[in-house]
């Protein structure tokens, strides 16, 4: 073979190969861990979560500076320390809410309080909540974050975790508009693009044990909360989930701890920091609790997810084994037993729907 025949022969490989590397790398909406250290060795996966911490800024009269609220600095401390010295964590989730996004602070507090999360010695990911889009727009979120969509996948190992934006409003002709400050819209839903991109990311997960994280409960119910108040495509996202054997969903949003088993799939609620449920009994409306979580995924496939809590004066933190017998959507633990036990109207759902969303909430 003549010189010039090789070197287009090596040409034509080249570009060969640089096509299908465009054509099946679909890497822009996704992250590898690469292992390290004694992490590498195990086969187990853990991650520390912590949701909806619900983050405001006051104006220090002394100071004259707008400080956060220790409601989300001092759990977020303590979270901290947790993970980098105790949980051994492969990455961390931060599951929506980060702020409150109740006044015109929020486009500065966001990434003030983003670099709480510079101290953490694992990797770090980001899930866009109701409650960002009440202060800032989309577009603004992904400027914080650096991310390229509200959505992505990260690979971890033999482990894939989805991360799905739940914060669109469906709109005509089977479009969707972003909810914003000025569009405001308290269930989930997926739009179009999403979908597509949602579906093709299961299909490409035969290979690993898929978790899914969105901060609104894709359930058809919980004890205080109808599938109107949840994800709107709820029912059809448990079936895609239950299709490709995603293993299991994690996801804060109303604070009201529950699991529930749907299609092989678990799915958990978890607590937010610090904010209550007023329609749960005391004891378990985990208010100032300073809640966050660890979740692991052992080595034979159990999912264990462990919640921490503690009273402001208290030392150490309590531990509560997030599963079927101690989630309140199993139990009686609310506080008009008579008025949430049965499905009540369509009516009597808007109506409370449209207080909570002109409320606090």
């Amino acid at each position: 073979m003549s010189k010039k025949r090789f070197i287009v022969g090596g040409l034509m490989i080249a570009v060969m190969v640089g096509i299908l590397f465009i054509v099946f790398n679909d890497k822009e909406n996704s992250w590898e861990i690469s292992e390290k250290g004694e992490v590498a060795k195990r086969t187990e996966l853990k991650i520390g979560y912590i949701t909806d911490l619900h983050c405001y800024s006051k104006l220090n009269s002394d100071t004259n500076n707008w400080e956060v609220n220790w409601r989300c600095s001092q759990p977020m401390n303590n979270f901290t320390k947790m993970v980098n010295e105790e949980f051994q964590s492969d990455l961390v989730i931060e599951g929506g809410d980060l702020v409150d996004g109740r006044d015109d602070q929020e486009k500065a507090l966001y990434p003030a309080v983003l670099k709480f999360f510079d101290e953490i010695k694992v990797p770090s990911y980001h899930i866009l909540g109701n409650h960002e889009t009440r202060g800032f727009l989309k577009s603004d979120w992904l400027e914080f974050t650096g991310y390229k969509k509200p959505y992505y996948y990260v690979d971890v190992r033999e482990y894939r975790l989805i991360i799905l934006d739940g914060n669109n409003k469906p709109a005509d002709n089977d479009q969707s508009l972003a909810t914003s400050p000025d569009l405001h819209y308290y269930p989930g839903h997926l739009d179009q693009e999403q979908r597509v991109w949602l579906e093709k990311t299961l299909q490409g997960s035969d290979d690993k044990t898929i978790l899914v994280f969105v901060h609104q409960p894709p359930l058809e119910r919980t004890l205080l909360k109808s599938f109107k108040e949840l994800f709107v495509e709820g029912t059809e996202l448990r079936k895609l989930f239950s299709q490709h054997g995603v293993k299991a969903v994690f996801s804060g949003h109303i604070e009201e701890m529950c699991y529930i088993e749907d299609g092989g799939v678990s799915y958990y609620v978890l607590e937010g920091v610090h904010k209550n449920n007023r329609q749960l009994l005391s004891e378990d409306d985990y208010k100032d609790k300073g809640v966050f979580h660890e979740i692991t995924i052992t080595e034979n496939g159990e999912v264990i997810v462990k919640m921490f809590f503690k009273d402001k004066e208290d030392e150490k933190y309590n531990t509560l084994i997030v599963n079927s017998e101690t989630a309140i959507c199993n139990n009686q633990s609310i506080q008009s037993p008579e008025k949430y036990k049965a499905l009540v109207s369509d009516q009597e759902f808007e109506d409370e729907l449209e207080e909570e969303l002109g409320g606090e909430e």
